[in-house]
């Protein structure tokens, strides 16, 4: 069974403060479990480095082991000593969630009594495995990758419903942007969570940045794309000015031109720092001659590539 990365649309650094999230399976890349026939005599490099980890990753679980009992960790153990890896195509640290995908593919794989459709349940349990990865995890990656559905995330946290986002994607073209420097989540969270507790910055995160993410995501569902646009490129400016510390140098003279032209808005795709950032364009030609002309490492997201709802 594959298990897709994820794109955040809209919530990176917020979600962990219980803000609203909209995220969505992305298909083009993803992981599975693979088990050597042979232990680990015919593993390759990346299938070795993958199963040490795991290997990691069952000490940590056996340290909590109060905490994990939702796993069936004896099963896990056995399978981790016969060689299992995850053979995962999700580019490490670039924003695509290749953590959560893993997590969504342990947990559907070992948790036991899988019945349950408590999505708010599900995400708590994700949340306690892949915090072994970053220290901290609101858990919506791995749902994402899990349920492979869009996920909208309620104020506060509340609710968690799969909404239908086809008109969304038929009015905008998305891109990613690869930065050709690797982001580190771990440290970009500690980071900001850091910065939060500066008053200053938590002002503008809870007066302005809170609710700018659930007004642009509620305009997304209600299809109120005129209202988008203008929301989209306060989203981007807000971004530029206030989380500068996790867009690369080299990429702010484009976030910039985008919030000028209006061609198209950037943002983060995840927790930044490097790894990919995510475009949104109403005029995919301006926004593809752009990046084009400006040399960026550029890819188009086709709608097939982007799990809807079932």
């Amino acid at each position: 069974m594959d298990f897709p990365a994820k794109i955040l649309l809209f919530g990176e650094y917020g979600i962990l403060l219980n803000s609203m999230a909209l995220s969505v399976p992305f298909l083009r890349f993803s992981g599975r479990f693979g088990l050597s026939d042979h232990r680990f005599k015919y593993l390759s490099d990346n299938e070795k480095k993958s199963s040490n980890e795991l290997k990691r990753l069952l000490r940590y679980f056996k340290d909590s082991i109060d905490q994990f009992s939702f796993l069936d960790l004896e099963q896990f153990e056995n399978d981790v000593n016969l060689g299992l890896y995850f053979d995962s195509s999700i580019p490490y640290r670039s924003g695509l969630g290749s953590s959560g995908a893993l997590t969504a593919g342990i947990y559907s794989k070992y948790a036991i009594n899988l019945q349950t459709m408590d999505y708010a349940k599900i995400r708590k349990q994700l949340a306690s495995v892949e915090a072994y990865f970053h220290g901290s995890s609101s858990g919506i990656d791995p749902l994402t990758s899990y349920i492979n559905q869009p996920l909208l995330i309620g104020n506060s946290n509340q609710a968690i419903s799969t909404p239908d986002l086809s008109l969304f994607f038929e009015n905008y073209t998305l891109f990613l942007i690869n930065t050709d420097k690797k982001g580190n989540t771990g440290e970009l969270v500690s980071h900001f969570l850091e910065k939060y507790k500066n008053q200053s910055f938590k002002d503008k995160i809870d007066v302005e940045y809170l609710p700018l993410i659930a007004q642009t995501i509620e305009a997304i569902i209600a299809g109120d794309f005129e209202s988008f646009e203008s929301l989209m490129k306060k989203y981007s400016m807000f971004q530029l000015s206030n989380l500068d510390e996790m867009i690369p140098v080299t990429i702010r003279k484009h976030f910039e031109y985008g919030i000028k032209t209006g061609d198209f808005q950037l943002k983060l795709c995840g927790s930044g720092g490097g790894g990919y950032l995510l475009a949104l364009s109403r005029n995919f030609t301006k926004a593809e001659d752009y990046f084009i002309m400006n040399q960026l490492d550029y890819s188009f997201i086709n709608q097939t590539e982007i799990g809807h709802k079932k």
